[in-house]
């Protein structure tokens, strides 16, 4: 029997075939391009003859105008399957980085290893896709279409090709020594700029900060002396950097003048001029100076910039791919492996993690509110119940940003198979980030990391709608420090997946849901337990935290509670 292609295998062929298939028209159109303007300096030569035969230049005209339709037509064909090409390369980073993040029992050494390596996931998703999409097939367009003309040009006239080609080269030369010198003086200065201005950070003795009496006015003296010296570490710094970047940014300006056409037009017409009066160059051979080397530079300075974007598509490339295959997503029963790169914050973590469960039960179904004071604690309590959840039957909206790629609509339904707009819809109404998905542009089909960017609260409110969304989940954690002080949804929330699954609600001070049962820790181990009345009465650790709140939401009555979960189904 043949082995099956899995949908990712599958997916990659498509993006193989769609790329090496657009490389080909935009060979094929690149070539059809050069064609077509070297048909015009026909016509144009034909036309400066003294008696120009009319029957070939109409056949001239037609050639040109179907090779321009051509042309044409290439290029759209190819750059139409570059953006297929480049939606699929999207896709499948999506889905190997969520795979990735399910698959380990926690996400949090996942997203310190992200911002180790100074990167996100959305924007290294869109460079691989620019790269695929645009970038590598037109820089393969550009750069022939900038070979096949000065091929041609050097068969015209090699001397008169080489005027051509000065301005070009002269702001190459140009460009490149300038920015050889700054980043030279930058490698130099910076470090010693930056040094300079950490140097003047205010430092307090400890006998000014003890001495009671004279304190205050020795503090305010360096705190003065500090911050003139950090003002005028600070303005040099300014200084320094403005002079450098006006300096690039001078040398680009120069370069973009040298290619620009008026400029390779003077080169030719000047040069043209003199070697016609010499009798070294014929006048009808101007012509192709003049229409084809007047549009060298366009191909030559698009290239630069699609290099550019092809050396981040590439880097972008490497890190998803390690990212995404450094631990594929376990079978069934089994514990995924842990990426080489993350392999340090594997080990710590399980160097922290708990030995037992706290003294925690968690319930079958219904609410169950841990109040942590300390984060330390906190993210323990939410390590031990994800490592004792399988993860099919687990969900959690964390402290830690929540990683969202793809569609909207298409995230958070993906725990609900079959979903529709309108599941996610009414997620997205009880996660209170509707009016945010319906202001994106395309709504729920706007693709988070490529079309938006979404802020701390608009992630959590969307991984919130995910976990509403889901058809079922047996643990579902809520840390109340994701939801800052937008208690009203998490009380929602709450309200919506109570009757379904274990809510376990991860509080570090007085808890927004105080219905259900509720565990007070200390030190590690809870030392309190039972309802919001019944630890009231008992006048322990719990009154005693809440003893500094007496604003703190009590438990919501069954009729409210209604009400609130009516108007998020709406």
């Amino acid at each position: 029997m043949a082995d099956r292609q899995t949908p990712a295998a599958t997916a990659a062929g498509g993006v193989q075939w769609r790329a090496r298939v657009a490389s080909l028209l935009e060979i094929a159109g690149a070539v059809a391009t050069v064609g077509s303007m070297i048909l015009v300096v026909e016509i144009c030569r034909e036309l400066l003859t003294a008696d120009p035969d009319t029957g070939r230049i109409d056949g001239l005209v037609l050639t040109t105008v179907a090779t321009a339709v051509l042309a044409l037509a290439l290029q759209i064909a190819g750059r139409t399957l570059s953006r297929q090409a480049a939606q699929l390369t999207q896709e499948l980073f999506h889905a190997g980085v969520a795979a990735r993040l399910r698959a380990r029992p926690a996400a949090r050494s996942l997203h310190a290893a992200w911002r180790a390596q100074s990167t996100t996931l959305g924007g290294d998703i869109a460079s691989a896709g620019v790269m695929v999409g645009r970038a590598g097939s037109e820089l393969v367009s550009a750069v022939l279409v900038f070979v096949l003309s000065i091929g041609y040009l050097f068969w015209v006239d090699w001397l008169m090709a080489l005027v051509t080609l000065a301005p070009i080269l002269l702001g190459f030369v140009t460009f490149g020594v300038i920015s050889a010198r700054f980043f030279k003086e930058m490698k130099d200065e910076y470090v010693a700029s930056i040094g300079a201005v950490d140097a003047v950070r205010p430092t307090i003795g400890l006998d000014a900060r003890i001495n009671r009496a004279g304190a205050r006015a020795r503090t305010a003296a360096v705190a003065r002396t500090s911050a003139r010296r950090l003002t005028e570490a600070t303005d040099g710094f300014s200084d320094f950097f403005q002079v450098r970047i006006g300096a690039l940014l001078g040398g680009r300006a120069i370069a973009e003048i040298a290619f620009s056409p008026l400029t390779v037009l003077v080169f030719v017409l000047c040069g043209g001029a003199l070697m016609v009066r010499a009798d070294s160059l014929a006048p009808g051979d101007l012509v192709p100076f003049l229409v084809v080397g007047a549009g060298l530079a366009a191909p030559l300075l698009a290239s630069t910039y699609y290099m550019e974007e092809v050396g981040e598509g590439k880097k972008a490339t490497a890190r998803l791919t390690a990212f995404a295959a450094g631990a594929p997503a376990p079978a069934e029963g089994e514990k995924a492996a842990p990426a080489e790169g993350d392999q340090q914050a594997t080990d710590l973590a399980e160097q922290n993690a708990p030995a037992d469960d706290f003294g925690l039960e968690l319930p079958e179904r219904g609410v169950l509110t841990v109040i942590e004071p300390t984060p330390e604690g906190a993210d323990r309590v939410a390590d031990w119940i994800k490592a004792d959840t399988p993860a099919e039957r687990f969900a959690a909206v964390e402290a830690e940003p929540a990683v969202v790629l793809g569609p909207v609509g298409a995230y958070i339904t993906a725990d609900r198979p079959g979903g529709t707009e309108r599941d996610a819809e009414r997620a997205a109404r009880t996660a209170g980030v509707h009016d945010t998905v319906t202001a994106f542009p395309r709504g729920y089909d706007s693709v988070v990391g490529t079309e938006v960017s979404l802020s701390y609260p608009e992630l959590q409110r969307l991984a919130l709608a995910r976990v509403v969304a889901a058809e079922e989940h047996g643990v579902v954690l809520l840390d109340q420090r994701a939801f800052g002080g937008d208690t009203g949804v998490l009380r929602a929330a709450v309200d919506e997946l109570r009757e379904r699954a274990a809510v376990v609600v991860l509080s570090p001070g007085p808890s927004a849901v105080t219905d259900g049962r509720l565990a007070v820790m200390e030190a590690g181990r809870v030392v309190e337990s039972g309802s919001h009345e019944e630890l009231l009465r008992e006048g322990g650790r719990y009154a005693a935290i809440l003893g500094g709140h007496p604003d703190t939401p009590q438990a919501l009555p069954a009729a409210s509670r209604t009400a609130t979960s009516q108007e998020g189904s709406r």
